[in-house]
């Protein structure tokens, strides 16, 4: 039988770090903040001329993870002794887990607003990495693949097992154009430049225990490109990190991008606005290796142990060493697992925004909106089904506050909120999604073998959907006759 629950855990946990990339469902209702054109291109920041501090300007942590939640997983017994309830983990996962985690910041903003014009510069690095792990892998953690629990037609699917992690930078160079009152239209164009590339090409491996003889069978096929990685990984002269100034500007992993928004004003309190944004492509020609198989049908019928079964000492380690050593030459013989260098091309998490806001107080001092949020992925993207609503005020020329609900797909629901202050033309910011973030959980790991040896962790009270703005700008040339939206304000 199979178990390994204990591997399982951590291998699971912290094999990566993160999800799959979305700003916060509020950054486009923060007008006072240039990165508002994150959310859509055609949106108009309040201020005339916008600097980012470079490398300050927009630092962005996302955090996912839909199956483990420490207050929950985690359980005491009466001696104080806290174990991991499997049960509860099998029992909030759907058909599958994700784990998944996003960092990024931009390196120089600068935006300036001319009449009906406005136009922004930006670069930004980032880096997202995901995990998505099929229902059964828990199952055969747990219960092993013969236990108490009965997988249809004795087979454990794992198809759907997959790793999506890229580091790239984005250069991008923004235009918005105010046709009149009612329309806005915007967008902007990125160069990109891939670094690092982990994708998960074919996933659909299976495997199959004979219910008379428990024999195993594998099959099913599992591809994997890379790129950066493999020379960093064997330790040849391929390693692309070697020489920083081509790790930074040399590489040829190059693609293109864009975002495309429109902003309408059916009346002078409505706003409506659509987004197509991370449209693009990245090629990867730079330290490229491709991995797996097409056909991983393997039969496993055991170790015969009657070769060696009376053999005693090292004899007998060495024999038994021997036989596994044979197994996985078989193995490895069977799949093929041979490297290419084929050159490979992915597509960004693209996904579409839709928003709406609508103005419930307004005077010259306070100007309150209700708004809406909706996201989710185009084609094949990996981005979530993503609602917010909520409230946005801002208090003269100083502060702008927000308070939201957001539920997205696979995680529960949360709330969350956002504060920008001004203080003359220098600005902070910080927004935030599911604000039990601030709460953490110290787990301490112990090996019953050996309880002297343990070692601890701080990890979320709540890891589902953690996403956190914060940065620092500069703003110029937001007067009392000009509203956020580059309408004049009611007075």
């Amino acid at each position: 039988m199979i178990r390994a629950i204990s591997i399982l855990f951590f291998v699971m946990l912290f094999s990566v770090s993160g999800l799959y990339s979305q700003q916060s469902g509020q950054v486009g209702v923060f007008d006072f903040l240039p990165q508002s054109v994150y959310a859509n291109p055609a949106l108009r920041p309040a201020g005339r001329i916008n600097i980012g501090l470079p490398g300050l300007s927009q630092v962005y942590f996302d955090h996912g993870n839909n199956w483990f939640k420490p207050g929950d997983n985690l359980v005491a017994d009466a001696n104080g002794k806290v174990t991991l309830d499997a049960e509860k983990i099998l029992g909030s996962i759907d058909e599958f887990a994700y784990t998944g985690q996003n960092l990024g910041f931009e390196l120089i903003h600068v935006g300036f607003r001319f009449g009906k014009h406005y136009v922004h510069a930006r670069a930004a690095e980032r880096v997202q990495i995901g995990l998505t792990i099929p229902k059964d892998i828990f199952y055969l953690g747990v219960y092993g693949n013969v236990g108490d629990h009965k997988f249809e037609d004795n087979t454990v699917n794992m198809s759907g097992l997959g790793i999506d992690a890229i580091h790239f930078r984005e250069y991008g160079i923004g235009y918005n154009y105010e046709l009149n009152k009612k329309w806005s239209f915007g967008l902007t164009a990125k160069y990109l430049y891939g670094m690092e590339r982990i994708e998960t090409e074919q996933s659909t491996l299976k495997l199959r225990t004979d219910p008379e003889t428990y024999n195993m069978q594998t099959s099913g096929s599992f591809i994997v490109n890379t790129s950066g990685i493999y020379g960093s990984a064997s330790g040849g002269d391929e390693d692309i990190h070697d020489d920083i100034k081509t790790y930074l500007l040399g590489l040829k992993n190059t693609g293109f991008g864009g975002d495309i928004g429109v902003v309408y004003r059916p009346i002078e309190k409505l706003q409506v606005e659509f987004s197509a944004n991370d449209l693009g492509f990245i090629k990867w020609k730079t330290d490229v290796a491709n991995y797996g198989t097409n056909d991983a049908s393997f039969a496993y019928n055991g170790i015969d142990l009657t070769d060696f079964i009376f053999v005693e000492g090292s004899d007998f380690n060495d024999a038994f060493q021997a036989r596994l050593d044979t197994l996985l030459d078989d193995l490895e013989d069977a799949y093929n697992f041979t490297r290419t260098e084929e050159q490979f091309t992915t597509s960004l998490n693209g996904y579409l925004r839709y928003g709406a806001s609508y103005e419930v107080l307004s005077n010259e001092k306070f100007v309150g909106k209700a708004w809406l949020s909706v996201y989710h992925g185009i084609l094949d993207s990996e981005v979530p089904f993503s609602f917010s609503i909520g409230y946005n005020q801002k208090f003269w020329k100083a502060i702008q506050a927000d308070v939201h609900f957001t539920k997205r797909a696979h995680f529960s629901p949360s709330l969350g909120a956002g504060l920008s202050l001004n203080a003359g033309p220098f600005q902070i910011y910080c927004l935030a999604e599911n604000l039990r973030f601030t709460r953490f959980a110290k787990i301490v790991v112990v090996d019953n073998d050996n309880p002297q040896d343990e070692s601890s962790f701080v990890y979320f009270e709540n890891p589902q959907d953690v996403r956190v703005h914060v940065g620092i700008n500069l703003t110029f040339g937001l007067k009392k006759e000009d509203s956020p939206g580059g309408r004049p304000m009611k007075r």
